[in-house]
């Protein structure tokens, strides 16, 4: 309708400032107008479409989730604090050689809704990052994550044989930890799936 009112808009401008020429024909005036509403419309569709890049892209970045401070350092972003609440006891790193070690998690979990379990937490999804850019995975998922309604459970990943492989142990902090999270809540949803993450988290490693 937008599309159409401008047209007769732009029609209505190239009659009247086309009066005082009477050899113009309509024919030409209307070419004249057709060419006008092309350009008008090709500008409107690149604006929409740039409207929507932008959107998905803000869309995309970062975490969809509440940040929240981590006691020992860095910050938290749980995406099912609906159904589950998330707290990071610490990353925690153990000697493998005498320059690497293999890192974990300890987490306190309380479910919000009638569940025992988490399904999993790990598949090739979960990644962890430092400063220099290295990426490190996992050797094990974590499975059967025991859980219980209004409790907070430690769950110390590293107990289900999840370990982030060969971190230096000159490494200090990891930029960004991703555990790769896929569980039924049982709150009429289905299966819910996504990243629990930690930024700029502090390795406690032990001696």
């Amino acid at each position: 309708m937008k599309t159409r009112n401008l047209f007769y808009l732009c029609l209505a401008f190239l009659l009247l400032g086309t009066i005082p020429t009477q050899a113009q024909s309509l024919g030409s005036i209307l070419k004249k107008a057709k060419k006008v509403l092309s350009t008008v419309e090709q500008q409107t569709k690149t604006t929409s479409m740039t409207t929507s890049t932008a959107a998905s892209a803000k869309s995309d970045d970062g975490p969809q989730a509440q940040a929240t401070p981590i006691a020992g350092g860095g910050t938290l972003y749980n995406p099912f604090e609906k159904n589950l609440d998330v707290e990071v006891v610490e990353v925690y790193g153990t000697s493998k050689s005498m320059n690497f070690g293999n890192v974990s998690v300890v987490l306190k979990l309380k479910a919000k809704t009638v569940i025992d379990k988490i399904n999993y937490i790990g598949d090739d999804k979960t990644t962890a990052y430092d400063d220099e850019g290295n990426v490190y995975r996992i050797d094990n998922t974590a499975y059967s994550i025991k859980v219980a309604e209004g409790i907070s459970v430690k769950a110390d990943l590293g107990a289900y044989d999840l370990h982030f492989l060969n971190v230096p142990k000159k490494t200090q902090k990891l930029q960004l930890v991703k555990l790769f999270l896929y569980n039924d809540f049982e709150d009429g949803n289905g299966a819910q799936r996504g990243y629990i993450e930690l930024r700029d988290v502090p390795i406690v490693w032990q001696k």
